[in-house]
């Protein structure tokens, strides 16, 4: 029976993960599209932290080259110093940090954005 619960533990687990991933990969795929359009039309990517996956372990700070993130219990993003290079999202254990773009974020995704946290 122990063996049983462990195994539908890990396969939730395993199934956040791939949700984590699909997402990652969404925003990855629009940044690619984004990449195409002249400068003036494309937006500004910044990292964003859901804050019902964040632990507050720490990881995303040692690897911001920016400096732009800090923890006080969970982790909190500074847009202003974010330069949107993804390094904390790819090391976030949790996968609570996404990269987003500003403008799609402040007209497509309101509901998601109350879950996501940011300074700035």
């Amino acid at each position: 029976m122990e063996n049983e619960v462990d195994r539908e533990k890990e396969v939730q687990e395993l199934k956040a993960r791939i949700r984590a991933v699909k997402e990652q990969l969404a925003a990855l795929e629009m940044r690619v599209g984004n990449a195409r359009k002249p400068r003036s039309m494309q937006p500004q990517w910044k990292a964003f932290v859901d804050t019902e996956k964040c632990v507050g372990c720490g990881m995303c700070v040692s690897v911001c080259p920016a400096e732009a993130i800090s923890v006080h219990e969970q982790a909190r993003v500074d847009t202003e110093r974010c330069m949107g290079c993804g390094h904390c999202v790819q090391e976030c254990p949790e996968y609570a940090l996404s990269l987003q773009p500003l403008r799609v974020l402040d007209d497509h995704h309101r509901p998601f954005a109350r879950r996501l946290q940011h300074v700035g």
